[in-house]
């Protein structure tokens, strides 16, 4: 038997890979009363997802871990944007070319592009 403490996002993934492909007996110790570690959701009594941790977003580009973790998940799309706002104008962030051009007039943002 295997004994893992904590069943956050690496202990859980741990344990069902024990259980699942090694064919193991696995026991989970954890003190709070859920899995999922500071990851954990829950609806509310409207039914409202809320994040007892505070917010978190899942970045991955390797569809074998998308997959893998897709078997145990629901995805909600979300899509993160960092702007600033200057003088009334929302400028994204981290500043870049589509910044320059929206915080300088054209003729200026050219001029500061093409600068050396």
């Amino acid at each position: 038997m295997y004994l893992i403490v904590g069943s956050g996002l690496a202990g859980s993934v741990l344990a069902e890979r024990i259980a699942n492909v090694l064919k193991k007996e696995v026991l989970i110790v954890e003190r709070r009363d859920h899995i999922a570690g500071n990851i954990y959701d829950f609806k509310d009594s409207e039914g409202i997802f809320i994040h007892k941790y505070g917010p978190h977003a899942f970045h991955t580009n390797d569809k074998k871990v998308w997959n893998y973790l897709s078997r145990f998940t629901e995805w909600y799309p979300y899509f993160h944007k960092v702007r600033a706002v200057v003088d009334g104008l929302e400028i994204p962030l981290p500043f870049n070319l589509n910044a320059l051009y929206k915080a300088f007039p054209p003729g200026l943002a050219s001029k500061l592009e093409n600068k050396n």
